[in-house]
């Protein structure tokens, strides 16, 4: 029986005789994930004996042979996930069944590995992919894979998640690149909301001059305030949009999260209390 697992005290499979019930056996269902910091050993077991192996290397075509990683789901995505192109050209001409889902197109996405992406789409090998190759693209601050799903000519599936996280996560420039793209702008409340959330006062500067239609609720200014985000409220206050708040709700968050800031500053904003 072959069991991967890593001899590394901190990373998330630890040590064989630490966390036996969590060693995973790669015959088992062919799904293990890869990750560059795993120290991959074969785990032999032998009534109560336990014979260990050297160090594998799972870029090593030698041993994705001996260990018939090429089963595994996980080996071509975790090639896009680096961008080993001299791996998934092996795998291609190797003649070995190859499986793979949707991860492996939208882990190069998140990496920003175009030249990943123009591998696969020159390979010959299906396709695969969904809304979360440019979602997650717009998560990570992808601009450059973006604009190359753009002219891939390839249909392009992706929904509001794009542009809220986006705004969450702070990446004006993926904004401004979906704002002039020619596409179809998808978004919801979530967009303002969660930037108001995470704190992304450029990210609110964006929206209010991007003339574009503005959707949030109070969800805005609630989680601003339980987050302890008085520069977003400062923004909120000053940018002459409609703001939408109960002070029951914002009092009731402030205080449970104990920013005694944000109910100081809700004292002396000024602002007419509902």
């Amino acid at each position: 029986m072959y069991i991967i697992y890593s001899k590394k005290k901190d990373t998330h499979y630890g040590i064989y005789k630490d966390l036996l019930s969590r060693v995973l056996n790669i015959n088992d269902n062919y799904y293990v994930y890869f990750n560059n910091e795993h120290n991959p050993r074969i785990v032999i077991r032998l009534n109560d004996k336990v014979i260990l192996s050297d160090n594998y290397n799972f870029n090593n075509p030698k041993v994705i042979i001996k260990l018939k990683l090429y089963k595994n789901s996980q080996l071509i995505g975790h090639a896009f996930e680096q961008g080993y192109i001299n791996i998934l050209e092996w795998l291609k001409n190797s003649g070995l069944p190859l499986k793979y889902d949707e991860y492996a197109l939208y882990s190069a996405s998140y990496n920003g590995h175009v030249s990943v992406l123009e591998w696969w789409k020159n390979s010959g090998l299906e396709l695969k992919y969904d809304k979360y190759a440019l979602n997650w693209g717009s998560r990570y601050g992808e601009v450059a894979v973006l604009e190359w799903w753009k002219n891939s000519e390839l249909p392009l599936k992706y929904d509001d998640t794009a542009l809220n996280w986006a705004s969450l996560y702070g990446h004006v420039a993926v904004l401004e690149w979906w704002k002039n793209s020619g596409l179809e702008l998808k978004y919801d409340t979530w967009a303002l909301n969660g930037a108001s959330q995470h704190g992304q006062v450029a990210v609110l500067e964006w929206w209010k001059n991007s003339g574009l239609k503005l959707k949030y609720s109070e969800y805005a200014l609630n989680m601003a305030s339980f987050h302890g985000h008085i520069n977003v409220l400062e923004w909120w206050k000053n940018s002459g949009l409609e703001l939408k708040y109960v002070e029951r709700t914002i009092r009731s968050l402030a205080s449970e999260s104990g920013k005694v800031a944000v109910l100081e500053w809700w004292e002396k904003s000024g602002l007419l209390l509902k």
